[in-house]
């Protein structure tokens, strides 16, 4: 699973940037492609869930 990285956040399900982390607050995306597109489109960056959870 994959989420979009902003501007020292991340987005969260309701579209807005957010710093929380907990995996069931951010929009989550299970292909690796369509979170790529995604960030492409607002200016963020892709990361691995499983990246943040470990921190």
């Amino acid at each position: 699973m994959y989420v979009v990285k902003v501007f020292h956040g991340y987005i969260s399900k309701e579209g807005r940037r957010t710093r929380d982390k907990t995996p069931r607050n951010l929009l989550v995306f299970y292909t690796k492609k369509d979170s790529e597109k995604f960030a492409d489109k607002i200016g963020g960056r892709v990361k691995k869930l499983e990246e943040i959870t470990k921190a």
